[in-house]
């Protein structure tokens, strides 16, 4: 894995735009949907 910060940070944008893209897949309200948005949050809060 990466170690600046930069590229932790590219490393944190692409999984979210990746997830994002993933959870239309599941609809909404669904347990899937949820773990992904939580995940997701949670990226974004380290950014």
């Amino acid at each position: 894995m990466l170690t600046n910060n930069f590229d932790m940070r590219k490393w944190k944008e692409e999984q979210i735009a990746y997830f994002k893209k993933y959870m239309k897949n599941f609809p909404k309200g669904s347990k899937e949907y949820a773990i992904l948005q939580k995940g997701i949050e949670e990226l974004e809060k380290s950014l």
